[in-house]
């Protein structure tokens, strides 16, 4: 694989695109998640983040302990998927069985808060909802799919969606090769000691496939 910037890698993100990023447990995606912001904020690229079960406020807490900036974050909006922690700018919250069941109660607050631009999306926590579902009714993961599969093309948005692949993998391992299968590209985001890598393993856009973006924590705080 060849070694890319991680501006390199964004910018070839396509209009309409459903991006799966895998991560391990112990690789703190919250790091690419900053460094996702930071390119959205000096690009003029609108975000919104989708915070399933907490998971954002989870992701700033492990930031700001690690002494990263967060208050960028507090004027991006922030759709809520069940959860009580606030982080951002809430502008609509959805209760947790409805998301999981139908993305007819998703879309109004989506489309009441979309920019009038192309738009980030980090969909967060994904893998929680998974395990609530699990327990509840089977055959949840399908549906979930289904409903995901329904936003690719939507060129008001790149979504991403971070997945604990440890945990999906272990518990849920065809929900996992089914959305690889359906998401426009797959990377893997890793940490070795201080160094953290995002791999495009799966690409609509062959100028990144293979391609890899590394950084080294010190050259974060200067981002």
């Amino acid at each position: 694989m060849a070694e890319h910037g991680f501006e390199f890698i964004f910018s070839k993100m396509r209009a309409g695109e459903t991006v799966l990023i895998e991560y391990a447990s112990v690789s703190s995606p919250e790091i690419l998640l900053y460094v996702m912001e930071r390119y959205c904020r000096q690009n003029d690229i609108p975000m919104i983040i989708d915070d399933i079960a907490d998971t954002l406020p989870e992701f700033l807490t492990r930031l700001e302990l690690i002494g990263l900036p967060i208050k960028g974050f507090g004027s991006i909006p922030v759709i809520k998927i069940g959860g009580h922690r606030e982080s951002g700018e809430i502008v609509g919250r959805i209760d947790i069985e409805k998301y999981s069941l139908d993305f007819q109660y998703y879309n109004p607050v989506y489309e009441k808060v979309r920019p009038s631009k192309m738009a980030y999306n980090p969909v967060l926590g994904l893998h929680k909802l998974l395990l609530i579902n699990s327990i509840k009714e089977y055959g949840g993961g399908v549906r979930l799919l289904r409903n995901i599969s329904k936003y690719v093309g939507n060129k008001t948005r790149i979504a991403f969606y971070f997945i604990n692949k440890s945990l999906v993998q272990s518990k849920f391992p065809e929900f996992l090769h089914l959305f690889e299968e359906m998401a426009t590209s797959v990377m893997q985001w890793e940490r070795s000691g201080s160094t953290y890598k995002l791999k495009v393993i799966k690409s609509a856009n062959d100028d990144i496939l293979e391609k890899i973006a590394t950084i080294e924590f010190e050259d974060i705080k200067r981002i």
